[in-house]
């Protein structure tokens, strides 16, 4: 349990205990403790907080075998994009994306975008959402807002940015190759979001 929880503030948040512990509602103290290796048994109430807080089964932390590597299963915010052509569905923006904790940065932004946008009055001169109101389609413009970088390299002959989640050549395997260079991608995204917005959300900006 140790390593698992270890593994995941050193992954997620690069080692940093005060991000982690804001996050996930866990004492720093106790998250000190654990990540030092002074604490060998997590109590269940603290492995249950970071599960709820990063979506990951309980199993994880606790069910390690001699197969498993510990790779963090991909879990994170999830948002919405438009159906590509010809894909019917009952909901026009129903396509859903998964941006993986491993990519905290751009998971700050976009949890702290929509904490402020949420907090401003439904309008056309809301930033971003408008007036939108259906919390469906205020994440689906958010999504399509922050990942339009991605989209437009995309629309230029670029790869899908979202390939291994069901929309392009098979999928993103934990830890691979593709997968590292997907989550370096989507960190480098954020990174970018918090110095575009960080006089608007008081964002930290990061170091280059």
């Amino acid at each position: 349990m140790t390593a698992r929880v270890r593994r995941l503030v050193d992954e997620v948040h690069e080692g940093n205990l005060l991000e982690a512990s804001a996050h996930a509602g866990v004492p720093y103290a106790t998250l000190r403790e654990i990540h030092a290796g002074r604490t060998r048994s997590p109590g269940v109430q603290t492995l249950e907080r970071l599960a709820r807080a990063y979506g990951l089964p309980l199993d994880w932390f606790v069910d390690g075998s001699a197969t498993d590597d510990g790779t963090i299963p991909l879990a994170g915010w999830i948002g919405f994009l438009p159906q590509d052509r010809g894909v019917e569905g009952d909901w026009p923006f129903n396509r859903r994306v998964t941006i993986p904790y491993a990519a905290w940065p751009l998971i700050r932004v976009l949890e702290r975008l929509e904490q402020r946008l949420g907090q401003l009055p439904a309008g056309p001169d809301r930033p971003i959402i408008g007036a939108a109101t259906d919390p469906r389609e205020c994440r689906r413009r958010l999504t399509a807002f922050i990942l339009q970088p991605l989209l437009a390299a995309r629309s230029l002959g670029g790869p899908h940015p979202f390939e291994g989640q069901g929309f392009g050549k098979g999928p993103l395997q934990a830890g691979g190759d593709r997968h590292d260079h997907w989550v370096d991608l989507l960190r480098d995204l954020g990174h970018f979001w918090e110095r575009a917005l960080g006089g608007l959300l008081a964002l930290p900006v990061a170091p280059s």
